[in-house]
Formats: structure tokens, sequence, C-alpha cells
């Protein structure tokens, strides 16, 4: 470690108002109220510390005595969650291109080595972003705090020199990155030493490593972009040093939309940022099997077997760990293991639904049993539906509130609230009160005293989307001021839209068509841009797919990114609509008209059908048909595209061969940039040799005759090499956002 850098470190963990004393070899500080007086040496160009007679290098002392690294070490073995069941899953691992330029995946059956191996061969010359990604309920929190505990503890016993540290989210907002980050430490991991700028220096010394857990919904779905602004300016705090990893279900370099990437792009362009990713994959028999073994069932293979004859090897009861846990309680404790499984196959893809019922049966007929004596003896407190109502409002509370828990006062008054509307006497109404923190859906929360939360998160959105519709159902004007309070609190997570939509689906007295029609009442009482029209306009549209839609006429809605990926529409109208950046996959219109709507990127697949589909006074922005992997922004070359496809656009001439073959005649040079811009989103800064690989038989022509044009105009720029300069390096030298621009005047 040189001097300035040893200041520099010093001055972050030094108490705020006091100063650095220094004078040749002595250097004075106070630290939380505790003063320190060092004697600095230099011997061969390292700096060293001398304290108390006691002289070591200065990193050392640092991790030592000024950071406390060992007792944090301790703190994060035993805080961090319980994972002795954790089976390590199957997993791709994607380096980053500093790395592994040749973008070769490592298939692997240890997830949890697999990315500590990678943690530690992370290049020392950029940040390295590490994403770890895979579907809500498959795994990630569990296996970032097994990374933590096994990390931790390698540290304690002198095989590793750096920590992973699980910063959960928990779907708060990440603009007050510095309060998330110092209330982890001090209030989850009792760590009261590390502030934000000293946690920054110790994730640039690469001996820290944060672990962002709970970044989905924000990262993919908040529009505003709150989050990605946010971690751009972590990103650029690290300046070219240091770790990251980040839990969420897409990585941001896998995004199609380029708009998408530049609030992150833009702030982190003039470091150094390589991206890697961790893919999880679902669980085969073996981790089923290994899981079974921790748990101690001896005839797990039967379980399996028994599962998979009835509904197939790929089934999520066998291949996602939060439900194979719930899977092997009932499989275990239940003798009627095939009945259940029948009631499973027959539900199809609501099977959810049925699965979590499952659960709570034996709950409802074994264990709350009404002891009031108002009843027969032995019968159940609640029934089976109530207890579905009663975990509906506990999830519409937690939503209503902004947070993941229930303090002991807050989930009373909720179970005190369904008692009196259930009409319960006040004996079952006490031994609802009571016996709800017990719940089996129910757990103690780590993240506040006397509080309860959901098992998994899956569960409260799927009892958050359950108490929406039991809200809604009645379709009049009476219930709009309650749903239209709970669709404005914030942007609804997919899971509870998708629990929402398969509520009403499956409701005996409400058609699709007319809650479709009651939220679009509910949107026009609040302004256009309003967390109820984002959240009413995918409602709507994930309630009329695969529905006759008799004709509905949607107007003045805004939809988010991806609303008409995977939607099949048949008689609906849309009138002065917006539509983000859209994937049109396996997605289907029938007798659909759009009529003065804008859409920003329309992606076209083989998938994508098109039948008597009208266009009217419609702008787009731009269409990528992905099979031809080629983008269109001239608007004649658009319209071709869509006339071509099946798409009526009045007031256009039928397209013949000769208007379509010019669409496909792109210049060679705007798509080379294009792919190369891609590869910039997962290097900050690239070298020839990456380029000319990516390029293939256009790399040579690049070099020969478009570089020295865009470096000329400043949209590359060459940048000093901090290897052997045996080759060149680059980035961009324009903001992502005006090289779109530029990209799409240009047509």
């Amino acid at each position: 470690m040189q001097i300035n850098d040893f200041k520099q470190i010093v001055k972050a963990f030094s108490d705020p108002a006091s100063e650095v004393l220094s004078d040749r070899s002595k250097m004075v500080f106070s630290v939380n109220g505790e003063l320190f007086d060092l004697t600095i040496e230099t011997r061969g160009g390292d700096v060293f510390v001398k304290e108390a007679g006691v002289t070591s290098p200065a990193s050392t002392w640092v991790l030592k005595r000024l950071a406390n690294l060992p007792l944090l070490a301790s703190r994060l073995r035993d805080s961090v969650g319980e994972t002795k069941m954790f089976v390590s899953p199957p997993a791709n691992l994607l380096p980053s291109l500093e790395i592994r330029p040749e973008d070769t995946i490592t298939v692997t059956d240890d997830a949890l080595n697999t990315t500590l191996k990678a943690l530690d061969e992370n290049c020392p010359l950029e940040t390295t972003i590490m994403y770890i990604t895979s579907d809500a309920g498959e795994g990630k929190t569990y296996l970032i705090n097994q990374m933590a505990k096994k990390q931790s503890q390698r540290f304690l016993d002198g095989e590793s020199n750096w920590l992973l540290v699980p910063i959960p989210l928990g779907g708060k907002h990440f603009l007050r990155f510095d309060d998330i980050t110092v209330g982890a430490l001090q209030n989850r991991y009792r760590f009261p030493f590390l502030y934000y700028e000293s946690f920054l220096s110790l994730v640039r010394m690469g001996v820290i490593i944060p672990a962002f857990d709970g970044f989905e919904e924000m990262f993919v779905e908040n529009s505003s972009g709150e989050a990605l602004s946010a971690m751009g300016i972590l990103v650029a705090a690290l300046d070219s040093r240091g770790s990251v990893v980040i839990a969420a279900r897409k990585a941001y370099f896998e995004f199609e939309n380029l708009k998408t990437q530049e609030k992150l792009f833009d702030t982190i362009s003039t470091h150094s940022v390589g991206f890697g990713k961790l893919e999880l994959q679902r669980w085969g028999k073996e981790q089923f099997k290994n899981y079974c073994s921790k748990r101690g069932v001896a005839n797990s293979e039967t379980i399996y077997d028994r599962v998979s004859e009835r509904l197939g090897p790929q089934h999520s009861l066998l291949t996602r760990p939060v439900l194979v846990r719930r899977l092997v309680d009932i499989a275990t404790e239940s003798p009627s293991l095939d009945a259940f499984l029948e009631k499973i196959h027959a539900s199809g893809t609501d099977f959810f639904s049925v699965f979590v019922r499952g659960i709570i049966e034996r709950e409802a007929n074994e264990k709350w049993i009404d002891r009031s004596g108002e009843r027969d003896i032995g019968s159940p407190l609640l029934s089976v539906d109530e207890h579905c109502e009663l975990l509906a409002a506990v999830a519409l509370a937690t939503w209503e509130s902004r947070v993941d828990y229930l303090k002991r006062d807050h989930l009373e008054f909720v179970a005190d609230y369904f008692s009196e509307t259930r009409k319960k006497s006040p004996y079952q109404a006490q031994q609802i009160r009571e016996r709800i923190r017990g719940h089996a859906l129910l757990i103690s929360s780590p993240n506040a005293s006397q509080a309860v939360e959901f098992d998994h998160e899956e569960f409260r959105l799927f009892f958050l989307g359950e108490g929406l519709a039991d809200l809604i159902h009645p379709l009049n004007d009476k219930c709009k001021p309650e749903i239209l309070a709970s669709l404005r609190k914030a942007p609804l997570p997919k899971h509870a839209q998708h629990a929402f939509i398969r509520a009403i689906k499956r409701h005996p007295t409400v058609e699709r068509a007319e809650a479709a029609a009651f939220l679009l009442d509910i949107c026009k009482l609040d302004g256009q841009v309003s967390f109820t029209q984002e959240n009413c306009s995918w409602l709507i549209i994930g309630l009329l797919s695969d529905a006759d839609a008799n004709g509905l006429d949607i107007r003045d809605l805004s939809f988010s990114a991806d609303a008409l990926r995977d939607r099949k529409l048949i008689n609906v109208k849309f009138t002065d609509c917006f539509f983000a950046p859209t994937s049109m996959e396996t997605t289907s219109f029938n007798d659909c008209t759009f009529t003065r709507c804008h859409f920003s990127q329309i992606r076209i697949y083989p998938s994508t059908h098109f039948k008597v589909v009208s266009f009217a006074d419609c702008s787009v922005d731009s269409v990528r048909i992905n099979e031809a992997d080629e983008e269109f922004w001239d608007p004649a070359a658009i319209n071709s595209q869509l006339s071509g496809f099946g798409v009526s656009i009045p007031g256009e001439n039928e397209p013949n061969s000769s208007d379509i073959a010019p669409g496909h005649q792109n210049d060679p040079e705007i798509r080379d940039l294009e792919k190369l811009i891609r590869y910039f989103m997962r290097s900050t800064h690239i070298g020839e040799r990456v380029i000319l690989m990516k390029l293939g038989n256009r790399g040579s022509p690049f070099f020969d005759t478009q570089l020295p044009v865009l470096l000329d105009k400043k949209i590359m720029e060459e940048i000093e090499n901090n290897g052997g300069n045996t080759q060149r390096r680059f980035r961009l030298g324009k903001t992502l956002t005006s090289i779109n621009k530029a990209i799409s005047s240009a047509r």
C-alpha cells in the first residue's frame, strides 16, 4: 500500500470534524472516539504502521485494527440466515470480457464454489459487477447467504482475504444507498464500525464485496430508473476498483433495448467496468435427493418418482427450492400425497393456488382447532378459505405499510379486524390473535424484533394478488377508493400481478372483460403519471389475454416495458395509448385496432402473429426483426415491415416486394456500430482483440475504414492500455443516449 492510499483510507475512517495530524513519521487521528497514535515507516516502497510497539504492513493494520474485519467476519458467520438445508444449485457462469473475451460459458453443478472462485479471480484493473440471475424463488438469497457464511469462515481460517456482505434491499428504494448499507451493517450484523465512506474504501481495496439482494423489482420493472442511476453512482465511486454482486432476474446487459441501459452506462462509461453473470439453473433429481437427505427423509427417490410420474420431472414442485421444501413437508406429513398430486395436475397453470391450499389444509384441520367450546369438539377454528382471507389481509397490510413484515401490534390489529368482519365471537377472535404469529406460512422477521413476515416473498406476493382480487370482485363504486389506495402505493411486483389475474380467472361471478373495464374506471380517478396507471395497464392487458374483449376500447393508458410479450389479444381497441419498448415473442393479435398510439420499439419474432390488425395514425420509433437481427427506424421501412407481417396501415399503399426489399439493406457500418455498442454494455473499455473477435470477418474493414471516422468524431476514444501496450483499447466517447438518438435519426 502506498502512503497516499493509506492517507485516504484513514481520512475515510476518521471522525467527522476531526483532523488527521501528521508530522514526519507520526500520524494522529480519532475513530469512533478512540485516539490512534501511529508511527509510519516505509520499506521497499510499502507503508508499515507501528502502534504500541508492534509493526505491521499498512494493509494488514487497516483490515484488522481499523476496519475490524475479523469481528465483521464473525458477525456475518453468526448473523446471516440459517443455511443448513442449503443445496448448491447448478448454474452457468459467464465472466466479464476482460477475464474471458471469447464469451464461453462455464457449466457447473456447484454454483456456490464456482461463484466464490470467480470472485477470487476478478480482474484488478476494473470494477467487476457479477449478476446472480434466476426467477424468483429459485435460490438467489440462499446462495448469497451461504456464500457469505462460507467466505467468512475462510477469512477467519486465513484462507482468504475478503468478505461477502449480503445487503438485503427488501423492495426498498435504492436512492438512499448509504442508509441501506449502514443500516444492514449496524442493525442486521451488529457491526457499528463502518460508515459509508469507510465501507466504500474497503470495497475499493477488494476486501469487502457487497451483495445486493432483492434488486429484481426495482431493476427490471421500475420505469423511473432510480435504481439504475443510484447503482451507477455507486460504481462510479469505486473508480474502476472492487467488485459488486447483484441478485436480479435479468442482467443489465441482457436488455435488448439499448435505451434501458442509458442511465447506468452514461454514469459509468468513463470508468473501467466489466459485467459477468451467474445464471442459476433449476434443480434436478440429484439436488432434490440431496435436499431430502439433509432433511433426513429416507424415501426421497420414491417421493421424486411419484411426483415426476404425475407432474413431469420439469415441474416447479421438483425444480424450485422454495416449493421443494414445502412439497417435502406435505409428502412426509400427509398420507394423501397422490390425491394432492392429482389436484395439482388438474389445476394446470394455476397450480400455485392449489399448492398453497394444500399447505394450509393441514394447518386448518389439525392445528387451528377451536377451543372456545362454541362448536363441536375438534372442529377447525377457520376454514381453508378463511385462512387464505386472513393471510391476504396480512399481505395487504405489509403492502400498504411498504415493509415486508408486521410488528406484533399491527398483526393483532389485522387479526382483530378480520374477526370483526367475519363475525367471530370474542373467544374465537382471541384464539386467532394468538395463533396468527405461529402460522405455517409466517416466520419471525430477521429485520425487526417482535415482528413476523411471510416464509418466502412468493407467498406474500401470492396473497397480495389474492387480496386485491377479493377487494375488486364486487365491481361497484363502494370498493373503488380501497382499490385505488392499494394500486397507487407502488408498482405491483409481477408475481402479485399474476396472482391477481389468476384469482379473477377462477372467480365464479366476475368476467375478465368486466374486471378490465372496471380497472379502466379506476385509472380515471388518478393522474396519468401515477402508479395507478402503471398497475392498471398491466393488469388490464393481462386479464384480456386469451379472452374475447368484446370490443373494449382502452384509452389514454401508458404500458410499461414488454407489456405485449406473450399476449393473446382478441377484439381489443387501443386509442391514444403509449407503449414502452416491448417484445412480441409468442404474441398474437386477432381483430385488434390501434389508433393514434405511440410505440417506442416493437420487437418481432417468428412466434409473433397478426390477424386483422390495424395501425391507424400510429407512430413507431423502431421495429426490430429478431430472426434477422435487424432494426429499422425509417418510417417507410417500418411501415413496410409491419405490412409484411400482416398489419393494416390505413392510408398506406399495399407493399410489394420492391417496397420491402430496401428495408433489408441496412448500412453494414451502422450494424457494426450497433453490435459493438452491445459489447460495450459488457465492458466499458474494450481491447482491439475483443473487437476483432466479435465482429468476425467485418473486423478488419472496421479498423481500416470505420474506426478512424469514429475516433475523429469522438464517438470512440482510444485510452491508455494498463497492460504491456500490445493492443489498443477503446471506450465510447459520447453518451449512450446521444449515440442511440443518432442511430435512430440516421434511419
